[in-house]
Order: C-alpha cells, then structure tokens, then sequence
C-alpha cells in the first residue's frame, strides 16, 4: 500500500501527456460550474462574507465525498492489499481519477503558445500573454512578455501540479480534489472588488497568487 499512491502519480504525470479530458468529463470545470452558481457581489459585507464562506464549505464538502466515495470504491472493489493485479489496477485507476486536477501539459502549452504568438508579432504576444495574466500587457516589451511568460509558468506550476501532488500525498484523491476546488474558487472570488466580502473566505482558503 505504500507504493500505491506513488504509482497512481507517475500514472497521472503520464496520461497529463495526452492532455485533458473533455469539458464534460472534467472536474474542475464542474468546480467552475458549481462556483459561477452564486451571485454574491451585491451582499452587504458582513452578509456576503457568510454566504460566500457557506457557499464554499458545501461545494468543498461535495467535491471531498465524491472523491472519498470514488477512491474508497475502488480501493473495496479491487483490494490492493491482496494481489498484485489488484494493486496496479487500482493504481492506475486512482491514477486516471488524480490526473484531471493536473494540469503540466496545459501550462507548458499556453507558455509556449506565446512565444509562437511573438514570433508572429509583439501585439499578439501581447495579447496571447494576456489570456495568462491579469495585469495589463499593453506596453510590454518582447522580452517583457516572455518573463511574464515564464514567470506565470513557475507560479501556476505549483497551482496545477506540485500543490496537488501533495495534498494526494498527504490525504489521496480527497485532498488532492480539495486543495483544485479551494484554488478555483480563489481564481474565480477571491479579488478585492466588489466581490471581495463574497470572495474573502475563498482567498484565505487558498495560497494561490496570481499574476
């Protein structure tokens, strides 16, 4: 058992090379889904900060038992403990269910996909950066936008590989399926507009920091 969730990571680091799974399929669009449900910005302070804190513990809570309720499924189903066979398919099945909150593959894309954007021209550097980052790119220069580039590669590296990688290490596909949910919400509430007494929770929730 010591060696399962080892191997269902080398499984999702590998099928991360295919790419992702459909929109429909995914869970952190389904995260998305769930967390653009709410319409909280125009709460009074006090009244958003608990609605939005409510709102997250409840997604959080659904996304933590559909994990749990798959992970120990599987783990009953196939009782690695017993065989062989059993624990590589269980490693390879958890290993598939982990890769979705994975995303290497993706991000390596999207920088390159910039650089190739550059190559074309600096304005459409510029605007390929732009879908990456949310300060303005308007006056970068091309070295500019491809440190911005690089830098919102090492940053969301954590985000969308190491920092899930370890909360499945620490606590399997529950942990894992947590630490994307918290980091979506933060992406999506978690700004100090009008939305930040909805979104404060969120962000506290989350170590996630944007570019």
């Amino acid at each position: 058992m010591n060696l399962l969730l080892p191997l269902a990571m080398g499984v999702a680091l590998l099928v991360d090379r295919l790419g992702e799974p459909p929109a429909w399929l995914h869970p952190v669009v389904g995260m998305g889904r769930y967390l653009g449900l709410f319409k909280l910005a125009k709460l009074p302070a006090a009244l958003g900060f608990v609605a939005g804190a409510l709102a997250w513990l409840l997604g959080a809570a659904l996304v933590a038992f559909v994990a749990l309720w798959l992970e120990g499924w599987l783990l009953i189903l196939l009782k690695p403990w017993t065989s062989p066979l059993g624990f590589i398919g269980a490693a390879l099945l958890i290993g598939l269910l982990l890769k979705p909150l994975l995303a290497w593959r993706m991000l390596a894309e999207e920088a390159l996909a910039v650089e190739a954007a550059l190559g074309e021209s600096l304005d459409a550097g510029r605007t390929r950066l732009s879908r990456l980052v949310s300060r303005d790119t308007s006056a970068l220069s091309a070295t500019e936008v491809r440190e911005a580039a690089i830098e919102t590669l090492a940053e969301n590296l954590n985000d969308s590989v190491i920092a899930p990688l370890f909360w499945f290490a620490i606590a399997g596909l529950p942990g894992a399926a947590i630490y994307r949910f918290a980091n979506t919400a933060d992406a999506m509430w978690g700004y100090r507009d009008e939305r930040e007494w909805s979104g404060k929770w969120a962000a506290r929730a989350s170590s996630t920091r944007r570019a």
